[in-house]
């Protein structure tokens, strides 16, 4: 296998454990699953069919590694879907979810360590219980991150309970991948697939925002933050929070510097699908802050990375550090 800067690192790829289902059947209100509840009839009808289609690659590895393969990905970094956070589920049961799947990600890494690392998830519905999962997965099963949704149950990451989290986060020297599921306040995205095409990158959007005005990355400079699908729009229009930042009080309580001066803890993935965007992707974050995502296995995912990165007109050195220089060092995949 290539390495260095000349593997290919995927950082954004799921797992779906099928196990999980019978222990949730009837417990979940509608209004706790935004993607869902905002989603619209033809789309959760729809989305049905397509869970069911991609349930092979979603949960055998072989049949993943061939993909792989095909795409010139080296090394994924694997995550559950957004659907497996259980954060609507009562604190115990959450915890045995999120254990139930962490160990089955530890499996897959276990039987193939040259291809896979663990991105932990948690019971973030009890903070206390994440930071006990999160240090068991990471010194355990040598876990390289964790991935959280974009809010918890409604509730945004800046909130103060969610603190020690960060802090072990920080500790642990391990990547957070933020991966929103809709957006809460989705009234008007009932049709058109905007829950996702519009919602998702949204709540990402609303997230970042609020982590950097609530002084989360202020308090802990050694985070390592990757927000999927590109960040959302936020690198594409932060001066917007910084104008604010200069002409009004609001946004100034908890940071001391301008808000995108923040974005140097926060890594973005090459998902916005074609190579102009990505161009200015590099060009607002750096290419060091851009690593390889694929969504691997749905439909809203890009199955061609290489491709798209040769077709733009960085250098060789950003290319290289897009397709896996940087994820690797953010994963210890050489340490």
């Amino acid at each position: 296998m290539p390495t260095g800067s000349h593997r290919t690192v995927d950082i954004h790829a799921h797992v779906i454990l099928p196990d999980c289902l019978p222990l949730v059947d009837g417990l979940m209100a509608p209004e706790m699953e935004p993607f869902s509840y905002f989603g619209g009839d033809e789309t959760n009808a729809y989305q049905v069919e397509h869970v069911r289609a991609i349930m092979p690659q979603a949960t055998d590895p072989e049949t993943r590694i061939a993909d792989m393969d095909r795409m010139g990905i080296d090394v994924q970094a694997i995550s559950v879907a957004p659907a497996g956070f259980f954060y609507w589920a009562d604190p115990e049961l959450g915890r045995e979810l999120a254990q139930m799947q962490n160990d089955n990600l530890a499996k897959i890494v276990s039987d193939y360590p040259e291809r896979f690392v663990g991105l932990a998830t948690l019971p973030m519905q009890d903070v206390r219980s994440a930071v006990e999962e999160l240090e068991r997965c990471v010194t355990e099963y040598d876990f390289r991150g964790v991935e959280i949704n974009t809010n918890v149950l409604g509730m945004d990451l800046d909130d103060r309970r969610f603190r020690p989290f960060f802090a072990k986060a920080e500790e642990l020297d391990v990547v957070v991948l933020l991966h929103p599921n809709g957006f809460t306040g989705g009234e008007r995205f009932r049709k058109y697939y905007l829950t996702n095409v519009i919602g998702n990158p949204l709540d990402t959007t609303v997230a970042l925002t609020r982590i950097i005005h609530g002084g989360v990355l202020e308090e802990h400079p050694g985070l390592k933050l990757v927000a999927v699908h590109g960040g959302g729009y936020l690198p594409f229009y932060s001066s917007r929070m910084d104008h604010a930042y200069e002409v009004r009080p609001e946004g100034r309580h908890h940071i001391s510097r301008p808000p995108s001066s923040y974005l140097k803890q926060v890594y973005v993935d090459c998902l916005v699908f074609d190579a102009p965007h990505l161009e200015f992707l590099v060009q607002q974050m750096g290419a060091d802050h851009v690593v390889v995502g694929t969504d691997y296995p749905f439909d809203m995912g890009h199955y061609d990375p290489l491709g798209q990165l040769d077709a733009t007109r960085l250098g060789e050195d950003e290319r290289a550090a897009i397709r896996g220089g940087t994820a690797a060092r953010l994963l210890k995949l050489d340490g």
